[in-house]
């Protein structure tokens, strides 16, 4: 039975087809708002969303769910973006970058979440620039941005004097924020480890499994991260017409967040080093004491398989062959030797 080819996003053909995992289906919300007033709107196709943008105020459109490539390749078209980089968006795989092209910037980066049974989970997430609109576009539903909907519906903070550069950082800054807490949990879980191995004495059957888990998570991160930090050095020192003189504050700010990750990062990994160092120390130290253990007990059996070695020789003439109580003694012999050497190693700490 012939298997069905995966379509892919390629230049040839210029497909517009999403190839991550999630089953989300597209939704639009345009949320307009300025200093004065704010609206909120929901729409199921580019069409009606374009019939309702206000060029006089920030338009934020917010799309969740990339499943529907046609509605997002409709609504990147009408905003300038070009097929290669709406196949950017819609490529669930595709690493972290920052681009200004034909008059809007674009950033593409990924969010990471630990689940209950902490595994690391991925989204992919990306945000789109232009003089008066920001689009955001996140593979899942999530209250990740549920801040600045708040913010913006109650006018907390300065988020609905500024212009649509600050929310394009701020929506970044949000999730480079998040790196910090899920590099909290992972590192906690890391000292965890860390005082679990220290204690030589217990079994770590499964320490390995859980050091090889921590490897992979931080690979993870760094594949997510490390691009990041670099792409958005160069938006800093990028001279864009798309980002105020009055919000690059807010971006250097953003961009010390992103330092502030990547030292965490490299920590991490030190940790993780010394981890493997401490669990193969666990394992030389355990079996160094199985072959103590076992010294101990063939150096106890030497002696004893030296006095039966004597008595069961077939010479003629053994007069411990004919004691009465021969039986006997050997025993109480070869038991006397046994304690004595127990209590010698123990007076000299080696049990």
């Amino acid at each position: 039975m012939a298997t069905k080819k995966k379509i892919r996003n390629n230049l040839l053909y210029e497909n517009l087809v999403y190839n991550g995992k999630s089953d989300v289906q597209t939704s639009i919300q345009l949320v307009c708002y300025d200093k004065e007033a704010i609206k909120t709107s929901h729409f199921e196709n580019a069409k009606d969303l374009l019939l309702n943008l206000e060029n006089t105020k920030v338009n934020w459109i917010h799309i969740t769910g990339l499943k529907n490539g046609e509605i997002i390749g409709d609504i990147c078209l009408a905003f300038g973006l070009q097929v290669p980089i709406i196949q950017d968006i819609l490529n669930a795989t595709h690493i972290a970058k920052i681009e200004e092209t034909n008059g809007v910037l674009l950033a593409i980066l990924d969010a990471y979440t630990y689940d209950d049974a902490m595994s690391l989970n991925r989204e992919h997430l990306s945000f789109v620039l232009g003089n008066h609109f920001v689009i955001s576009f996140e593979e899942n539903h999530t209250n990740r941005f549920e801040a600045v909907s708040k913010a913006l519906e109650s006018n907390i903070g300065q988020v609905r004097s500024q212009k649509a550069d600050y929310l394009f950082n701020l929506l970044i800054n949000i999730v480079v924020d998040s790196y910090l807490e899920v590099l909290e949990i992972y590192q906690n879980s890391l000292l965890e480890m860390e005082d679990l191995l220290m204690e030589f004495s217990a079994d770590h059957k499964e320490s390995g499994q859980k050091i090889q888990h921590f490897r992979k998570d931080y690979s993870k991160l760094k594949k997510g991260i490390s691009p990041l930090r670099e792409q958005f050095g160069h938006l800093i020192l990028m001279d864009s017409n798309l980002i105020g003189k009055s919000s690059r504050i807010y971006y250097r700010d953003t961009y010390d967040h992103l330092q502030q990750v990547s030292l965490i990062m490299e920590a991490n990994r030190e940790t993780i080093a010394s981890l493997m160092d401490l669990y193969l120390a666990n394992n030389d130290l355990r079996m160094n004491l199985i072959m103590k253990q076992l010294t101990v007990i063939s150096t106890v059996f030497i002696p004893l398989t030296f006095l039966v070695g004597v008595w069961g020789m077939n010479f003629r003439f053994m007069p411990e062959l004919e004691w009465a109580n021969g039986y006997l003694y050997s025993w109480i012999i070869m038991i006397a030797i046994g304690l004595l050497l127990y209590f010698w190693f123990r007076m000299k700490h080696l049990l």
